[in-house]
């Protein structure tokens, strides 16, 4: 371990300096967990993990090493893909009760499905180093909803600290049913569902026939940037997340998807587990927090740390996400409560890394440790689900990147506040 943690050091020296100084790694002597396809992912222990020019080259335990490799010994420690936060406001939330470092809250917009999140998506917040320090390299981020059921398309970003962290601009059209639906239709559910088929049935005539819609009174209907954006959703061409909760809204939901021919994807879910076997059977997809265990609405009675368990057992894929934007870096003790809770310890861990790739289409290039893959790859220092484990290395499209964070610094700088003779602005070395 000590010749481990020496590497890191060296490591941390290499991604201060930009990491341009070798093109090719290898991770030798690790427990490599979530390798191979996406469908069967597989662990194996003492195996290398070989990175060159942004991808994984090979995988497994006999792997040629070339003589460029800049090697790196795990000493058995556990080697993941880089974890992918499936729903959150990374890049667009800075302080939530503020107004000016909130992009995410819309306010009173009428604009819906037209919205693109990578439009506020600020690469310098603070919030996006301290995720990255948890091992998560992609997110998909979104606005939240304004006046309209629908939020807009939510945008993957690399948390890599580039300046451009788009990885793809428009991913998945977000929208709201249950109660928080029914909020923009008269606190009614009924109206609210009519509220969303006439939007999907706008969405189809538009597509069907642009300049006769255009014609259209433009009251009572969409606007035609809106209609537009949700053309991808008709055609199946882009996925939807909706917002449900309680089992009868997921049903319905279920049978909207299934009129529509949408490619739904559940969140919220906390009574989804009551609804598993037909969730499983539409293939439908659902992002928990498996730490919801608290009825805070009257569509959550149902909710259960459980949940996660039996969602599994029932053959639904499943991911993890808390909404609240600070708490993606905590995905990883996410997991283990599920765990915890009789998930079992495989499924835990591609909730946080594979299956959010599978969401978004993405599987032949994220997820797993597999050669062609992007290499987004984190070593941990012990088992990645338990509360004190900690990424030591962390590649970013087969980059080695900087695990310091704003906070950090803060600490390391106030650490001593005893007298000095000058302010800390103008010491040496501050």
């Amino acid at each position: 371990m000590k010749k481990f943690f020496g590497t890191v050091t060296a490591l941390a020296a290499l991604a201060l300096s930009g990491g341009a100084a070798a093109q090719t790694y290898a991770i030798t002597n690790g427990h490599l967990m979530v390798t191979g396809e996406a469908s069967d992912p597989q662990d194996i222990p003492n195996g290398t993990v070989l990175i060159r020019d942004g991808r994984i080259a090979a995988v497994g335990r006999k792997v040629e090493i070339p003589e460029n490799a800049q090697v790196y010994d795990a000493g058995g420690a556990p080697v993941t893909p880089g974890l992918f936060s499936p729903f959150s406001g990374l890049g667009l939330v800075e302080v939530g009760l503020a107004r000016e470092p909130n992009d995410r809250r819309v306010g009173d917009v009428a604009m819906g499905p037209s919205l693109l999140a990578a439009d506020a998506i600020n690469p310098d917040s603070t919030v996006l180093p301290v995720t990255r320090t948890a091992g998560v390299t992609r997110a998909f981020t979104t606005l939240a909803t304004g006046d309209s059921q629908f939020a807009g398309c939510g945008a993957i970003i690399v948390l890599d600290g580039a300046i451009d962290p788009l990885t793809r601009q428009c991913a998945a059209q977000v929208a709201e049913l249950g109660f928080a639906g029914a909020r923009h239709a008269g606190n009614n559910r009924a109206a609210s569902l009519a509220k969303f088929r006439a939007a999907l049935e706008d969405a189809r005539a538009y597509a069907s026939d642009p300049y006769l819609y255009g014609q259209r009174p433009a009251e009572g209907r969409l606007s035609e940037a809106d209609a537009k954006a949700l053309g991808p959703v008709i055609s199946g061409d882009l996925p939807i997340i909706i917002s449900a909760h309680s089992a009868a809204d997921i049903r319905r939901t279920l049978d909207l998807a299934e009129t529509y021919g949408l490619d739904l994807i559940i969140s919220g879910g906390a009574e989804a587990y009551r609804v598993a076997d037909e969730l499983a059977a539409a293939d439908v997809p659902v992002i928990i927090n498996p730490m919801s265990n608290l009825p805070y609405s009257f569509e959550e009675l149902g909710a259960t740390l459980e949940a996660a368990a039996l969602l599994e057992e029932a053959g639904v894929k499943v991911a993890f996400s808390d909404d609240d934007t600070p708490n993606i870096r905590l995905m990883p003790q996410q997991a283990g409560n599920a765990v915890a809770n009789g998930m079992s310890y495989e499924g835990a861990l591609a909730a946080i890394t594979v299956v959010p790739a599978e969401m978004f289409g993405m599987e032949d290039r994220l997820g797993t440790l597999a050669p062609g893959k992007i290499a987004d790859v984190v070593v941990w220092s012990d088992d990645p689900l338990e509360l004190s484990s900690r990424p030591q290395l962390v590649f970013i499209d087969g980059k080695s990147v900087d695990l310091d964070t704003r906070q950090k610094a803060l600490a390391r700088r106030y650490r001593d506040l005893g007298e000095r003779d000058k302010p800390f602005a103008y010491e040496d070395g501050e």
